[in-house]
């Protein structure tokens, strides 16, 4: 047993006080001498009883002060910390590069050779990059434990992000009370994943790092595909790929399969130059294709398998909620940007249908984007709360019309004006299903985005997308009806700023009109390995693998929102209803480019020497750590109050 504050053990002299107070009390025993009477002889038991209850109750009252000055202590199980034991974390690149040939072995091997033989009181801990930094096993002296894991562990799915997992293993050894903290960097220094790293910002004093050396063996061919796109038109199905080569010239054969089946529809046989990308355009029968509910491609075996294959779904099983309502231009813009975007999108896929808003019932299988006062007024706004209640979604932009305002305000959203110098948007949900694709795509574009004039959304009612620069909501999302409404705080055309000519204008609009749709889990480009996907709304579902690596996995239960592991086709089903995914690999990964400006990582390492009161702190922090792990001053309490229930009990009956 140890004592996070030992000082308080010195309170334990206060048992002195009862064996003063015992001893002051203590009756003088005379004999006088008196004459021979028998029955004083009966009185010599209950003199016993007394002197036996004045003793318990002498003990118990010192156990009592004894447990009162224990528990101020704060006793916990277990070793203390000790500067003379050793730290080491490890971090870990678990993305799909890692399965290029003998990387992942060495570096495992690598690592094990690193960490060497374990003392008592040495920790290990195995820290995974990808998708976000997450604890494989957190800090723990059950070093076994945590090297079994790490000979389990197999290369993941996603990309590389080095600095995020970096910082967060060494903050984690800055804390801790041992003498050594090394950090441990198992990777393969991938070009992406120290992309964007500060590498004049140290390693906190006194954490000790260790870097492998970049892969030594030349890539022979790496080729990969990224998803797919599938167009029909009449008796035909356009399949467009494109293959995108790393390295000398080669040769590799394309193969589209039918589902599961092991008989390709077609095979194409490819001269790639050096580092050439190439769009392929295969024409399929669609009546061949439309029979299963995914195409597979997949390319010959290369250094790099994980990115050879990838997966779509047949037209037959996409949503059929592609329908675009558009109303007219705000009066006073001098061009209709939302409408030229959206017909541009509308030859992408997944095929979006743009449409005016009908003087009739609006479809309710459709997404709408409105920005104009009158789509808010009389039978216009019947006709949006009928749709709503139908299921149908929107994207509304805010304009400031009487008309638009009094719609909002119905349905419980109050738009606040903002400063005409304060309306810049900022503080991005980047793990939102929308907002997600944007930001690893690039998440510079996110960035800028200033206007006139804005309003805050109540936050309350609202789910925050984006903020303002004091926080207040600029772009929000909720439920009405039974539909999804995206709500922004700023108009769509020139009179409020220079946002529709900004980089990011075409690309939001995409992902917010198929974010609506619900069709970014089946759109080209938008399923990928490390990304949220938004399930259908209600009650959770079963989620299971139907191809690709995560085939073999049991059924979960899943709803609301799901960040797929593997890529494949999974199936997401409830009741009756029934949603297939294809979900591929982030292409960017494929590039197994080792980093080419030397080898910076190195300068990482502080150079400052730790002070001796930082050690000391850090001492009684894994101290504070270990008996909040394990508290047992409750227990003191606990027997402290029993005890003086007792002493009161026995007490009682030596007055007696």
């Amino acid at each position: 047993m140890n004592w996070l504050s030992p000082n308080f053990l010195l309170a334990a002299a206060a048992i002195a006080l009862p064996l003063v107070l015992h001893l002051l009390r203590r009756r003088v025993t005379r004999t006088v001498p008196f004459p021979a009477l028998r029955f004083l002889k009966t009185n010599h038991p209950r003199d016993r009883r007394q002197n036996f209850y004045r003793r318990l109750v002498l003990t118990l009252r010192c156990l009592v002060l004894a447990l009162l000055a224990a528990a101020f202590a704060r006793p916990f199980f277990g070793q203390p910390a000790s500067t003379s034991a050793r730290a080491t974390v490890v971090v870990i690149d678990n993305s799909f590069s890692l399965q290029a040939p003998d990387r992942w072995p060495q570096l495992k091997d690598w690592a094990r050779r690193e960490l060497g033989n374990a003392s008592a009181g040495d920790t290990v801990g195995l820290l995974l990059m990808n998708p976000r930094p997450s604890w494989l096993v957190p800090p723990t002296r059950d070093t076994a434990a945590a090297l079994a894991a790490l000979n389990d562990l197999q290369p993941g799915w996603e990309t590389t992000r080095a600095e995020p997992a970096l910082r967060l293993a060494a903050d984690t050894l800055a804390a801790s009370a041992a003498r050594t903290r090394k950090l441990i960097y198992l990777g393969d220094h991938q070009t992406l994943g120290w992309a964007g790293t500060d590498f004049a910002r140290h390693l906190p004093a006194g954490v000790s790092a260790v870097f492998p050396e970049k892969p030594s063996a030349p890539t022979k061919q790496q080729t990969a595909l990224l998803s797919p796109a599938l167009s029909p038109s009449g008796d035909t199905l356009t399949a467009t790929v494109v293959v995108r080569h790393f390295g000398p010239a080669a040769r590799t054969n394309l193969r589209i399969f039918a589902g599961d089946t092991k008989n390709p529809l077609h095979i194409e046989t490819l001269d790639l130059a050096a580092d050439e990308t190439r769009t392929v355009r295969v024409t399929l029968p669609a009546a061949a294709v439309l029979s299963t509910a995914w195409i597979r491609f997949s390319l010959d075996t290369d250094d790099l398998p994980a990115d050879d294959t990838v997966w779509a779904l047949a037209p037959s099983s996409a949503s059929a909620k592609r329908l675009v309502l558009i109303d007219p231009a705000p009066a006073g813009a001098e061009a209709d940007y939302v409408a030229t975007a959206c017909n541009t999108l509308a030859t992408l896929p997944p095929e979006l249908r743009v449409s005016p808003i009908p003087n009739v019932a609006w479809p309710a299988r459709a997404a709408a984007v409105l920005r104009n006062n009158t789509s808010f007024t009389g039978d216009a706004a019947t006709r949006l709360d009928a749709f709503l209640a139908a299921g149908g979604s929107a994207l509304i932009f805010l304009d400031g019309g009487a008309d638009q305002f009094t719609w909002l305000a119905r349905h419980g959203i109050t738009p606040v004006a903002r400063p005409a110098a304060d309306a810049r948007v900022r503080d991005w949900a980047v793990d939102h299903p929308l907002v997600a694709p944007l930001a690893a795509a690039n998440l510079r574009s996110l960035v800028g985005w200033s206007f006139k004039r804005g309003w805050s959304l109540p936050a309350d009612s609202v789910e925050p997308l984006a903020s303002w620069s004091d926080g207040a909501p600029a772009l929000g999302e909720l439920r009405l009806g039974s539909g999804r409404v995206l709500i922004a705080g700023f108009t769509a055309d020139r009179r409020d700023g220079e946002w529709p000519l900004a980089p990011a204008f075409v690309p939001f609009l995409h992902r917010a009109v198929l974010h609506l749709l619900e069709t970014g889990a089946i759109a080209v480009n938008a399923a990928v390995v490390g990304q949220p996907l938004t399930l259908p709304d209600g009650e959770p579902g079963s989620w299971r693998a139907l191809a690709g690596p995560a085939i073999d996995q049991p059924p979960a239960t899943a709803g609301g929102a799901l960040t797929p592991r593997a890529p494949g086709v999974y199936e997401w089903t409830r009741g009756r209803e029934r949603t297939l995914y294809a979900i591929n690999v982030p292409p960017e990964e494929s590039d197994l480019a080792a980093w080419s400006e030397g080898t910076p990582w190195t300068q990482l390492e502080s150079t400052e020497r730790v002070a001796p009161s930082a050690a000391v702190e850090r001492l009684q922090l894994a101290d504070q750590d270990a008996e909040q792990q394990s508290p047992l001053w409750w227990w003191c309490f606990a027997a402290m109050a029993v005890f003086a229930l007792a002493e009161l009990t026995f007490a009682n009956r030596t007055t007696r």
